[in-house]
């Protein structure tokens, strides 16, 4: 039987769109200040070992489980220690690495230039922020959108009546989002109908900084084919996608505006 057809849904990716400075804070420049305030580079962290020796092997985990980026993090601090044949107090390690991702999250806000299309988006349109994440990352995105005086609810919660925007994180679906199972929840608990069409916004990693090998360009193109057959596959619906890519600083402001023309126009 043919699912019931709704309204057009609107997907935003978090991370180097909504919030251009959750990738600009990976920059090297960004990065090393914020290993040496957070404690970290005095525990013998540099930019090469975040990279290859925390994020890499930590980040399926990290973003389809609910461990959260700072739990993870000590732990890697901790193993990394052990390997240099070295023994850093727990209590110093998981310190850092709360003082780490409170930085990160700091960095993290969504862009104020924004919130005048998410206003009129809601009127029109089903609203989700996807995002690829940590655990931490839905509290605050909720957070950054009421700030913006949006009411937002999370994935898999009792989606109370007046929420405006639902924030789905893989970290609380358990899945990435170029999966099926990452948009499948979402139909029963939000868009309740077959929407035509999705309409998605999204750098599927393109953003993200040179030492993160989650944003090479391989990858970035297979992200993108993988999400749109994701959503077609969940949500039974055909998928446009804005690929929101960033070159320069100075795009972003044309590219909020092109954004908001494919999105509501």
């Amino acid at each position: 039987m043919k699912m019931k057809q709704g309204p057009a849904a609107a997907v935003l990716d978090f991370s180097g769109v909504l919030s251009p400075g959750a990738a600009a804070f990976s920059r090297p420049q960004s990065l090393q200040q914020a290993l040496l305030d957070s404690g970290l580079a005095a525990l013998g962290l540099d930019q090469a070992a975040f990279w290859s020796e925390i994020i890499e092997p930590t980040w399926h985990q990290g973003s389809t489980t609910a461990r959260g980026y700072r739990k993870l993090l000590g732990e890697a601090m901790l193993r990394l220690g052990a390997s240099r044949g070295e023994r850093p107090a727990p209590a110093a390690a998981f310190t850092a690495a709360g003082r780490f991702t409170t930085a990160y999250l700091d960095h993290s806000s969504i862009d104020p230039r924004w919130a005048p299309v998410l206003r009129r988006l809601i009127r029109q349109k089903s609203v989700v922020v996807a995002t690829d994440h940590y655990a931490e990352a839905t509290a605050h995105i909720i957070a950054q959108l009421n700030a913006l005086g949006l009411a937002a609810a999370p994935a898999l919660a009792s989606v109370p009546a007046d929420a405006q925007i639902l924030v789905a994180n893989s970290a609380d679906l358990d899945a990435p989002k170029e999966s099926a199972a990452f948009w499948r929840p979402l139909l029963r608990h939000w868009v309740k109908a077959a929407p035509a069409p999705v309409l998605l916004v999204d750098d599927f990693g393109s953003n993200e900084q040179p030492g993160d090998s989650y944003g090479r360009q391989e990858r970035y193109l297979a992200r993108k084919e993988k999400t749109a057959a994701a959503i077609e596959n969940a949500w039974g619906a055909p998928v446009k996608i804005f690929p929101f890519l960033m070159r320069r600083d100075d795009e972003f402001p044309a590219l909020v505006n092109a954004a908001a023309r494919f999105l509501l126009e």
